[in-house]
């Protein structure tokens, strides 16, 4: 040891230097002195010699070892100061060369090691946290998925938790489906007037992320050198992360720009971790969702898919002052075609038919299956003429297409289609849906494979007027008004008679229920022509023996319709039309044509309505047999509440009871 080594040296100088100033002073005191004073003058030396050796002992020991031992504490003490703090810069500088500046470098050593380790221990917390923070909004991601129903919404909030994750700038994401990686969309959290096109997103395609898509590779890149269009956000880094759902019905590539100081391995592994499993859950979450709202069979979208689109159309059109087509189609004979060719011919045919729907739709449209072989197509913002010529060029790609049986014979199919615009043919929903398919009705009356407008329907109907009844009708007093109630009822020999009783029983009602004069004429002027719209019934269904499919059935209830139709350029129509549109609605909100309950249904309508029942129950008709007076009197007590209003179907039979009472005495 150096400081042992050191001492040994200086105990030998020492004692060399005591023994040799000893014998010295001793061969001098006995030459100048004698006796006894020789003898004190040799140990007053030596004391003094003890002395000056202990005090030159002490003032090495404390220069070589006290004061660097003390310098030691001191820093060492400062040292723990400020490592509780987290600096690790402070060094203990003792120069002696020696063990003690080597135990002061060991305090150093130990300080850097400590160091270490506390950098160590904060990377691998700062880990933790992360990852700790990266399961959190795993975790919260996955709520608002289960919770959220519009996938882009979903895919907006990924989109925006990715950022935040990572701390970047801006996230993106291109979506594809299916294997051959079609891109279908594209979202950004970069704020812009208007959305990006698929057009532009396949043009940044091009280069390396089109490279990391095909690959499959991830891309992490922190030096940019790439120029950018003006008024595109500048790019200074980025990863680009290829995601793949377990099914490959669908795969995405994750774009994360610009964070501070660059994208790190670990900046990678942690956006892995999150986005893969968000992903697989999103890719899930739609499956479901689009299983939900598609057709089995055909893969177009299901009715209520269907009614919910029509509903966001409607109101989209409402707000934006936007208009929209609908387009019915419906294939001809498909029944027969079924009962000659077999269920799985018909389905193969299905199949095709939707196909054939889809590629010659934009993919704004949007195509549904309505039910049976019925096909049902939203055309936002488009015209009715726009939409005749999409439907007649589904309708010639359907004439034209090689379907085939199961013995590979060559089979053929056509489709009728109405078409219906919003808002020129109809105001509501409901009311859309019956235009186009009365529209489609006349296309099959016409010899089907032919399309036809809800404006051919109105044509149509206005050209099968009688002269005779035109003019009456022109006639603001409408004086020959009773003449046009045979014209409507010889249209079925089980109908004779039928409008000018109902008109009779309606005025009787109007009286018992005092209505005023101006109230009582549009109630008369109503049940005399409440049933025109049979004017453009075929007398087969009119006339048909029992049950009626629910195509005729679905005809019978739209002669109110076709009344409006005939009726909506002559006078009065204000006052009378109501009474007629809607005299089958039902006041528990179950009729038709809008579903109207209560006192939604316009009062003329509801006082028609018992009228008209009553009338019919009580008259022949090819369906059923005709009630007694009693049992159709039970039968209004039976609907009052349902399908009557209450308060008029007691008075009617009231005033029933009354007039039998009457005629008794």
């Amino acid at each position: 040891m150096k400081i042992k080594k050191k001492f040994n040296i200086i105990t030998l100088i020492i004692i060399a230097v005591t023994v040799s100033t000893q014998y010295a002073f001793y061969h001098l005191a006995m030459r100048w002195f004698e006796g006894k004073t020789a003898l004190i003058l040799c140990l007053v030396s030596c004391i003094s010699l003890a002395v000056i050796a202990l005090l030159f002992i002490r003032s090495y020991v404390t220069k070589k070892i006290v004061l660097p031992l003390k310098n030691i504490h001191a820093d060492s003490l400062s040292m723990i100061t400020e490592i509780s703090k987290g600096n690790f810069n402070n060094k203990i500088a003792v120069k002696t060369g020696d063990e003690i500046e080597e135990l002061a470098d060991n305090f150093n050593k130990m300080v850097s090691v400590l160091q270490g380790r506390a950098a160590m221990l904060k990377e691998a917390s700062e880990k933790e946290q992360h990852v700790i923070r990266a399961l959190a909004m795993l975790a919260e991601m996955m709520g608002f998925i289960t919770s959220e129903v519009k996938f882009e919404s979903i895919l907006q909030t990924f989109l925006e938790m990715t950022r935040s994750l990572l701390k970047v700038e801006h996230s993106g994401i291109f979506i594809f489906e299916g294997e051959s990686k079609e891109l279908k969309l594209f979202k950004t959290t970069i704020k812009s007037n208007a959305p990006a096109s698929l057009d532009c997103a396949n043009a940044m395609l091009t280069g390396p992320l089109g490279e990391a898509i095909k690959t499959s590779s991830a891309l992490r890149i922190n030096e940019v050198t790439a120029e950018f269009p003006s008024g595109h956000p500048a790019v200074k880094n980025f990863i680009a992360l290829p995601l793949f759902s377990s099914n490959n019905k669908m795969s995405a590539l994750l774009i994360t720009v610009n964070k501070n100081g660059g994208f790190t391995p670990d900046d990678e592994d942690t956006l892995f971790n999150f986005a893969f499993q968000a992903f697989q859950a999103l890719v899930l979450h739609e499956e479901i969702a689009r299983l939900a709202v598609t057709d089995g069979l055909t893969g177009l979208n299901n009715h209520r898919a269907f009614q919910e689109k029509l509903s966001e159309e409607i109101n989209r059109a409402e707000r934006y002052f936007k208009l929209f087509s609908l387009i019915m189609l419906d294939i001809d004979h498909f029944k027969s075609f079924n009962d000659t060719y077999g269920h799985q011919t018909g389905d193969r045919a299905l199949k095709a038919i939707s196909k054939i729907i889809r590629d010659e739709l934009r993919t704004v449209d949007f195509p549904a299956r309505y039910g049976g072989e019925e096909f049902i197509i939203i055309l936002p913002e488009t015209e009715c003429e726009g939409a005749v010529i999409v439907a007649e060029r589904i309708r010639n790609a359907v004439a034209e297409h090689p379907f085939t049986s199961e013995g590979g014979e060559r089979l053929l199919l056509t489709i009728s289609s109405g078409v219906a615009c919003y808002p020129d043919a109809a105001a509501s929903k409901e009311d859309l849906i019956k235009k186009a398919d009365q529209a489609l009705y006349l296309a099959k009356d016409r010899g089907r494979n032919t399309v036809c407008t809800y404006q051919d329907t109105i044509a149509e109907a206005i050209k099968e007027i009688p002269e005779e009844i035109d003019g009456i009708l022109k006639d603001p007093e409408l004086k020959d008004i009773e003449k046009i109630a045979k014209g409507i009822d010889s249209k079925s020999h089980y109908t004779k008679g039928h409008s000018i009783e109902v008109a009779a029983y309606a005025v009787m009602l109007g009286k018992y229920l005092h209505l005023e004069q101006p109230q009582m004429e549009s109630l008369r002027i109503a049940g005399i022509l409440h049933d025109l719209g049979n004017i453009g019934i075929p007398e087969h269904i009119l006339n048909k023996p029992g049950q009626l499919t629910q195509e005729e059935k679905s005809i019978i209830q739209g002669h109110p319709g076709l009344a409006e139709m005939v009726l909506i350029k002559y006078p009065l129509i204000e006052t009378i039309l109501p009474a007629i549109l809607y005299h089958h609605e039902r006041f528990d909100g179950k009729g038709y044509p809008l579903g109207l309950k209560g006192g939604e249904i316009p009062l003329l309508a509801r006082l028609l309505s018992i009228v008209e029942a009553y009338q019919a129950m009580i008259s022949p008709r090819p369906q059923r047999r005709r009630k007694t007076k009693e049992e159709a009197v039970a039968e209004l007590r039976k609907g009052a509440g349902s399908q009557f209003d209450p308060e008029i179907a007691n008075a009617f039979i009231k005033l029933l009871e009354e007039r039998n009472a009457g005629s008794e005495q």
